[in-house]
């Protein structure tokens, strides 16, 4: 692994839901970093192909060159000698090798500056990104605007044909605004959670949509380790204890109590 004197590094992870200003973030990190007289380099997954191969590029068409890899691995090899600053555009679209070579790098002295979704469209977990924010020594969580009441946005709606996308619609699908808005909590909709309405923290918004503040369902498991995303790997992150109401008792009442 490098090795940077006289420098401490650190992991800095910029997250929110897509159209929060992540990757103009991230550029505006690396070009301050260069200003410094910092030698940079930028990667991006070869998942993204929204753009160039050679740059990564916000909505407002704000471009910066950048390498474009398939993995972590890959990744790995084309760090040059003495680079002091790496920038990672789409982070959640690597392997999760990419969390202990983020780690690795930042130990050894490197400003790493990683940006990326930390949901899904289903309102998970993204992956690994929380294993990966847990780690990081700054957060930065960015929001959007909700496209439908113009609130503060931090989840990503998914359309198809102009609909909200089904709970088992594949959890990557490569697309900007034709396919995708910000929408904040109480206006994201998913179709077709298992359980239905009565599905927990399921409720209705202003216009009578039914709005579900998604739970990561055995069911989606499931079948997310049977399809894969792309990498082999699991794409809801977390599985959680059937809700049997346990967690009703971390905070038991207190009887006789007025």
């Amino acid at each position: 692994m490098l090795q940077t004197k006289n420098q401490t590094g650190a992991l800095t992870i910029i997250c929110g839901s897509m159209f929060s200003g992540k990757t103009e973030e991230l550029i505006r990190l690396v070009r301050r970093a260069m200003h410094a007289r910092k030698k940079v380099q930028v990667f991006k997954s070869s998942l993204d192909t929204r753009c160039e191969t050679t740059v990564i590029r916000t909505h407002d068409d704000i471009k910066f060159n950048a390498y474009t890899v398939p993995d972590s691995k890959t990744l790995a090899t084309m760090l040059e000698p003495g680079v002091q600053v790496v920038g990672i555009e789409e982070v959640q679209f690597f392997d999760e090798g990419i969390v202990a070579l983020c780690q690795q790098l930042a130990d050894s002295g490197v400003q790493v500056f990683a940006a990326g979704l930390d949901q899904d469209f289903r309102g998970l977990p993204f992956s690994f990104m929380p294993q990966l924010l847990s780690l990081a020594d700054n957060v930065m969580k960015l929001h959007a605007i909700c496209k439908v009441c113009g609130g503060e946005a931090s989840r990503t709606q998914r359309l198809v044909y102009g609909k909200p996308a089904a709970w088992d619609d594949p959890t990557i699908l490569i697309g900007a605004d034709e396919s995708y808005e910000a929408r904040c909590r109480q206006c994201h909709v998913v179709r077709n959670i298992p359980g239905g309405p009565k599905t927990r923290n399921s409720r209705r918004n202003g216009n009578g949509a039914t709005v579900e503040g998604a739970r990561p369902l055995r069911a989606a498991v499931k079948r997310d380790r049977a399809n894969g995303n792309g990498h082999g790997k699991t794409d809801a992150a977390v599985a959680v204890a059937p809700d049997d109401g346990s967690q009703l008792e971390m905070f038991p009442e207190n009887e006789g109590n007025p």
